[in-house]
């Protein structure tokens, strides 16, 4: 079982490496990028903060949520952030010890979800807030037992939403009916890992990814089943535009060091990967950590470093040095929102707009 602190630890190296990362690629000379690129707008400085998710309900309604790291990890606290379509600002959440939001989804503006973590003793367990359009509270879920968190969230509808993450290393799901969270068995969980991207078009069409190679979930309004995948394919993240478009972003496992960043496509039979452009030399690690579809023709994924899709090949976006994004969304009419964190010089979240 992994501690809570060492989670929390763990999501601070990874943003150390994403850090590393971006500086590694603003040393590499004659880099073509795409067009569109990110920039930073302002935000509320928040010493010791960090964004992991966010979630468009309007271009004037979008959500990021994160944590505020303490001294000790039972001092973390949840930390959200909202736009107006004017300014971003701190929204308070309920004081919870050791709370870390690490997604969030929503299907209206009085009708949004985050997920994480708290702490419970020396390990942690899962944590729901919902935003009814004036406040965060706390939503009772059956508490499975420690070392238990989420990672992801998809909103469907007001009485149809998952959540999913990890219990012990395998895997947690579970389902908002309108009225309670349930716990979701399935034998197509056997052996899978923890999940950390969840995605849906419709009801009956929901895809997971998760922490082991090569297995993808899929729900299809009755069950869940696992859907054959690449031996090395490992999730991170993942959109659905229909049954036939759907988009994994992560990292090819068992590359040398560790693993290479990867996308690949589902086209309603098979997987194929997508040649993305890997500016990082061969001997180092990379992956996306998230993917978001404005459409068909205009998908983006973030991680390591940051790409775009034009409905025909991927090509490198453009971003601050200094910036770990760790997570994306998009709306329809062309908006994306994409946060993280910096360290430049002190630790703070930092949120981003093409």
């Amino acid at each position: 079982m992994k501690s809570y602190t060492t989670k929390s630890q763990a999501k601070r190296a990874h943003l150390l490496s994403i850090l590393l990362a971006i500086a590694i690629i603003a040393s590499v000379p004659c880099l073509t990028y795409a067009q569109s690129g990110l920039h930073v707008v302002s935000s509320p400085f928040i010493k010791n903060s960090t964004l992991y998710g966010a979630a468009a309900i309007a271009d004037n309604d979008i959500w990021a949520v994160g944590v505020i790291l303490g001294s000790k990890a039972s001092n973390n606290t949840t930390f959200a952030e909202h736009f107006d379509g004017n300014s971003w600002s701190v929204i308070p959440t309920p004081s919870v010890a050791g709370g870390q939001f690490a997604a969030v989804d929503g299907v209206a503006s009085n009708d949004v979800w985050a997920v994480g973590t708290q702490a419970a003793g020396n390990s942690g367990t899962t944590l729901i807030e919902h935003w009814n359009g004036t406040s965060w509270s706390v939503v009772s879920s059956p508490n499975v037992g420690h070392g238990t968190f989420f990672t992801t969230v998809t909103a469907i509808s007001s009485s149809d939403v998952w959540a999913a993450g990890s219990n012990n290393s395998s895997v947690l799901v579970e389902h908002w009916n309108g009225v309670n969270w349930n716990v979701v068995s399935s034998p197509a969980f056997t052996g899978v890992g923890t999940i950390y991207g969840i995605s849906a078009d419709s009801s009956n069409d929901v895809w997971a990814v998760t922490a082991t190679s090569n297995s993808v979930l899929h729900w299809n309004g009755q069950s869940w089943s696992q859907v054959p995948a690449p031996s090395a394919m490992r999730g991170d993240a993942v959109t659905v535009l229909s049954p036939t478009n759907v988009w994994v972003a992560g990292s090819r496992s068992g590359e040398h060091p560790d693993s290479l960043a990867e996308i690949w496509h589902w086209d309603g039979s098979s997987w194929s990967l997508s040649p993305t452009v890997n500016p990082l030399p061969n001997n180092v690690s990379s992956r996306f950590d998230g993917i978001a579809a404005v459409s068909a023709s205009n998908i983006w994924a973030i991680g390591s470093f940051s790409e775009h899709w034009n409905g025909t090949s991927w090509s490198l976006v453009n971003t601050p040095s200094g910036v770990g994004i760790l997570g994306i969304t998009a709306l329809s009419d062309g908006t994306v929102v994409a946060v993280g964190g910096s360290c430049n010089p002190s630790c703070s979240a930092v949120i981003l707009e093409n």
